[in-house]
């Protein structure tokens, strides 16, 4: 998700919609001029740059889980935070170009061969014998085996996010030597990227996997440029400086540092000069920041979909969910979120592809409005009780959750209630702060927040992710001829045969269970010091795709 649905065949992660924090919302339409679609990132050749000096960074959340494995650790500003320091974790034998060009991370990984010979594929890998976990363990085939053993989905003793392919290997084999495996898969699956996790084999323990690294980002099971100097859980800082252990590129910088604040804080520190970027993808959040004299916007799509988060856990009618989704007035909530920002985009309909996307279709349900809304909820048996629906005892009636305090979200959030009520549908504002994101949405306490995943350039492994039913988080969503036609596309070798396939699975499961839908995309904003080089908004190629990041970013001399 890259880290993201693409290319690498990794998980999703979870973002909120409007913080303007690093990763997660927004990419747009085919109407986007060449600026939009390319990152924006003050790039300077290394030799141009100062040896040393300090990154000071905020984020919206940080921690408790800071396994990106874990679906507890799956999101966005913990992706951000771990990819400085632990590369094995973020983005593993591969990486991404802000084009979202893959290829593998010579760091760890010397070569990687797939082919698929009568009906037998198999994956001969070569790893970089250099390459050692902080506490000298080598990285070889013990570590595709503990990757294997956690993410295969084959027992519940493990919280992982989704299976993917590592459900289709059948083994993991020497093929010379440790540093050399051919793997078999039991069936072929396409793309054919493994591995874009490398886990440390103590990993392999579920009680390390799950809960290991709980409030403890475990440095000696990591391998990046950067490694841990302190974490303090109570301030919400935590530091990294140079690895003198790492083989590969030496960073430029001396020292990063992550804050954990909330929006409209971070944009003080950022005003105040205590912190070097900031994200300002809402007007109010860009016009805080605009008139610092030594900043400047870098902006351009952002790889993320969504808006429609429906916990099934708490809001478990699917004809209450489809009524919520047919109420949306989704074109509206797009003009607010977009309001002064000089972002145009058609209301995107896919939760996999982005609509710059050969492969996009628009699968959101067609029945839309009021109207719409009030008709599915009476052929469930719902009937008007003064302002709103009832079934018995059970209303129809859910809370929308935000977090932090911009404008913005608020906005969309009392939209969100009045479209509601015109269908006969209560909504009510649960407003949490920044750092709640993350715990709130591995509990699953809310009934529906504005959140997405983010995208990738193929929908493979966001289709399994979203829509399997071994996948969901409650029980009877999802369904065994979904699960079917989604074993069926992973087969299918041609990327636009099978990403076609995909869009008949989004579409079916969007009409059907309603727990995941698009409102907006959006542009990825952030200002930050206009000296700072080689970091802004990347596209594809954000710090957990893209190992060169954190060795590339440092400052002007």
């Amino acid at each position: 998700m890259l880290l993201g649905t693409g290319a690498l065949g990794l998980t999703g992660l979870l973002a909120a919609c409007g913080s303007g924090q690093p990763q997660g919302t927004s990419a747009a339409t085919a109407t986007l001029d060449a600026s939009q679609l390319a990152a924006q990132i003050n790039p300077q050749e290394r030799a141009s740059l100062q040896q040393g000096g300090e990154l000071n960074l905020p984020v919206g959340n940080l921690g408790p889980v800071f396994n990106t494995s874990n679906q507890n650790g799956n999101t966005a500003d913990t992706a951000l935070v771990m990819s400085t320091m632990a590369t094995n974790l973020a983005s593993g034998l591969w990486a991404s170009t802000s084009e979202g060009k893959t290829s593998i991370n010579p760091d760890f990984c010397e070569s990687y061969e797939a082919q698929t010979v009568d009906g037998i594929q198999t994956i001969r890998i070569k790893l970089n014998p250099k390459a050692k976990f902080n506490d000298g363990r080598a990285i070889d085939i013990e570590s595709l085996r503990a990757t294997w053993t956690a993410l295969r989905g084959t027992t519940e003793d493990y919280q992982i996010v989704s299976s993917g392919a590592y459900g289709f290997i059948e083994s993991i084999e020497e093929d010379g030597d440790a540093f050399s495996a051919v793997v078999t898969m039991s069936r072929p699956y396409y793309p054919s990227y493994l591995f874009g996790t490398l886990l440390h084999p103590d990993m392999a323990d579920p009680a390390v996997f799950n809960e290991g690294f709980v409030d403890n980002p475990r440095p000696e099971l990591l391998a990046g440029p950067f490694k841990l100097e302190e974490y303090s859980s109570a301030e919400k800082r935590l530091s990294v400086v140079p690895n003198e252990n790492w083989w590969g590129e030496k960073p430029l910088l001396d020292r990063i540092n992550f804050r954990q604040l909330e929006a409209s804080a971070a944009r003080a520190a950022f005003r105040n000069g205590e912190i070097d970027a900031v994200g300002a993808s809402t007007l109010a959040a860009y016009k805080d920041v605009e008139s610092v004299e030594d900043a400047e916007p870098r902006r351009s799509i952002r790889i993320f979909s969504g808006g429609l988060d429906l916990n099934p856990g708490r809001v478990q009618d699917a004809a209450l969910r489809r009524a919520i989704f047919a109420a949306t007035d989704r074109s509206a909530l797009s003009q607010i979120r977009f309001q002064g920002l000089n972002w145009n985009e058609q209301v995107p309909g896919s939760m996999v592809l982005l609509p710059v996307s050969p492969y996009y279709r628009d699968n959101f349900p067609a029945a839309q409005g009021p109207e719409a809304a009030a008709k599915i909820l009476e052929e469930a048996g719902y009937s008007k009780q003064g302002d709103y629906y009832a079934k018995g005892e059970a209303k129809a009636k859910f809370e929308i959750m935000i977090f932090g305090d911009d404008p913005v979200s608020i906005a969309l959030a009392q939209a969100l209630i009045e479209q509601m009520k015109a269908a006969g549908i209560e909504c009510n504002l649960d407003q949490q702060p920044d750092a709640n994101f993350g715990t709130i949405l591995q509990t699953g306490e809310y009934d529906m927040t504005f959140a997405g995943f983010s995208v990738g350039d193929d929908a493979t492994t966001g289709a399994r992710q979203f829509y399997h039913s071994d996948n969901q988080v409650a029980e009877g969503v999802g369904s065994a001829e979904i699960d079917a036609l989604i074993e069926e596309m992973e087969l299918i070798e041609d990327d636009a045969e099978r990403n076609a396939k995909c869009n008949e699975i989004e579409k079916k499961f969007m009409a059907e269970f309603a727990t995941l839908g698009t409102v907006f995309n959006g542009p990825d904003i952030r200002f930050c010091r206009k000296k700072l080089a080689n970091y802004g908004t990347f596209v594809f190629g954000a710090p957990n795709a893209n190992p060169a990041v954190w060795t590339s970013v440092g400052w002007m001399k």
